[in-house]
């Protein structure tokens, strides 16, 4: 047996230089025609991409004519000339396909699990990694029927890496200390062309090289439970997505993702919501200087928290993103389309002209929406 492992580890180890030497030439192939290839579809495929972002933003600044030395951090729609801000976003524009109404995702296996993508996905081009585990930590979603499987993970976006990569270079650069560093390295009068050029090639040399291992350093849970029929749901930080088609493929998964729509609120949820409107029930228990942050023992709650503690009184579990909490996001946006809120929960809550009144009526309308 000893004899006939090393064999078969040396022959995946060059499968898997050779497909990274492929996919680096490809991309590099690709760049170099003025268009990307195909979003990567596993972590050792991030690096080679990436170099290939930035070789598409160095080509969108061949010479100094071509170079808006005067960046502001916005970039135009039909720009004649490029800061370093606004060719790394061209170009990684570029490198992403539309999203498609349904994603078709696929994985294969790898040692901890499955390890794929669903192409360009969420503004991104996130790249999976799932293993089967025993049940849904985050509440269930339905009283009617369990999953028959359960899968959990992260999320990794690609197009993350590239832009890590590109403001560590100029962190490490000695003596630079830049606030919006890809703006002011941009406009720093003692930044030159020749300068310019040479930080491009910085960046795709970094990225060869550390793009798999960066993509760990920014990541989402995810979680996905599958019912009869290979139907299911994507629990992500950018929300609950519907899964259509989940099946066995050799030795990876496949399925289809509808990244564009939302589950709606169901039952459980509306008693979710039906909960949360018996917590502020008064001024004395309104936390009117909401943080996000909900202690066990609060006797006090904000809108925000008395989401999340309904959620764990009513499935025993919490999701920030859970159908009840963005059907109430959803309200908030059309009663306050005025104001610039970051945080809609938290700006709403702590908002001087919002009154007890309000919150009551904000539980209720979202409840009335759920038939």
């Amino acid at each position: 047996m000893r004899e006939s492992l090393f064999p078969l580890a040396l022959l995946l180890a060059l499968g898997a230089a050779a497909g990274a030497m492929a996919a680096a030439d490809s991309n590099a192939r690709a760049a170099a025609a003025g268009h990307m290839a195909e979003p990567p579809a596993s972590k050792t495929a991030v690096g080679p991409w990436g170099a290939a972002v930035v070789r598409r933003a160095a080509q969108l600044i061949p010479t100094p004519a071509q170079w808006d030395r005067k960046s502001t951090g916005d970039c135009p729609a039909k720009p004649t000339t490029f800061s370093l801000i606004c060719a790394l976003q061209k170009a990684t524009d570029d490198a992403g396909a539309k999203q498609p109404e349904r994603s078709d995702c696929r994985f294969q296996a790898i040692k901890t699990g499955q390890e794929g993508s669903c192409g360009a996905l969420f503004d991104g081009e996130p790249i999976f990694t799932l293993a089967r585990v025993p049940a849904i930590t985050t509440g269930f979603w339905r009283r009617d029927a369990r999953p028959r499987e359960v899968w959990a993970g992260k999320m990794s976006d690609a197009a993350w890496v590239v832009r890590y990569e590109a403001k560590q270079v100029i962190d490490e650069m000695p003596g630079k200390k830049y606030s919006s560093r890809l703006v002011d390295y941009n406009n720093d009068p003692q930044t030159t062309f020749a300068d310019l050029q040479r930080y491009f090639r910085m960046v795709e040399d970094r990225l060869l090289t550390r793009g798999a291992a960066d993509l760990d350093k920014s990541t989402e849970d995810v979680e996905i439970e599958i019912y009869g029929g290979g139907a299911g749901v994507a629990r992500t930080e950018e929300g609950w997505f519907p899964i259509s088609g989940f099946h066995v493929a050799g030795d990876g998964i496949r399925f289809q993702l509808s990244g564009k729509t939302q589950v709606p609120p169901n039952a459980v949820d509306r008693e979710i919501l039906e909960r949360a409107a018996t917590i502020i029930t008064s001024d004395a228990v309104w936390n009117r200087a909401d943080n996000r942050i909900c202690p066990a023992a609060a006797k006090s709650w904000s809108i925000y928290c008395a989401a999340e503690r309904a959620q764990l009184d009513t499935v025993g579990g919490f999701h920030h993103r859970r159908p009840a909490g963005e059907l109430v996001r959803e309200i908030v946006d059309e009663r306050t389309k005025d104001r610039a809120y970051h945080h809609r929960m938290m700006d709403y809550n702590n908002d001087p002209t919002t009154h007890l009144s309000d919150v009551k009526s904000l539980f209720a309308e979202a409840i009335a929406r759920i038939k």
